[in-house]
């Protein structure tokens, strides 16, 4: 399958590599897997410079980004690609809706991306 499984966690891209799984786990706000153009959302973030890129190669690619600027993505169940006309069908969501709820817009998120290709 060609595309991307992404997750979002409520953990500073700077501790990430130092957190355990089950922490990154109980941090996390929402993962799923998408096609090909899954990513435009994320790298149009950068674009903006609203979000950094830290790693690239997609074993994993992982940005960062402020709350502020991911949450509203996710609304009401909804992930960034999955809109009407999008080419990317969004498989296996899995979202918190509890904990995006109380994660505070100046909080730092991790963006995780793996390439499934």
């Amino acid at each position: 399958m060609l595309g991307w499984w992404i997750g979002i966690a409520e953990v500073d891209p700077e501790e990430y590599d130092r957190v355990t799984p089950e922490q990154r786990r109980a941090a996390l706000l929402a993962r799923w897997e998408v096609g090909l153009n899954g990513l435009d959302w994320v790298e149009d973030l950068v674009a903006a410079g609203k979000a950094e890129q830290l790693l690239r190669g997609g074993y994993p690619s992982r940005y960062a980004a402020r709350a502020e600027h991911v949450l509203p993505l996710l609304a009401e169940g909804a992930v960034p690609g999955s809109g009407a006309g999008q080419l990317s069908r969004v498989r296996a969501l899995e979202t918190h809706p509890e904990r995006i709820a109380a994660c505070p817009a100046d909080r730092a998120l991790t963006i995780e991306v793996w390439d499934q290709s």
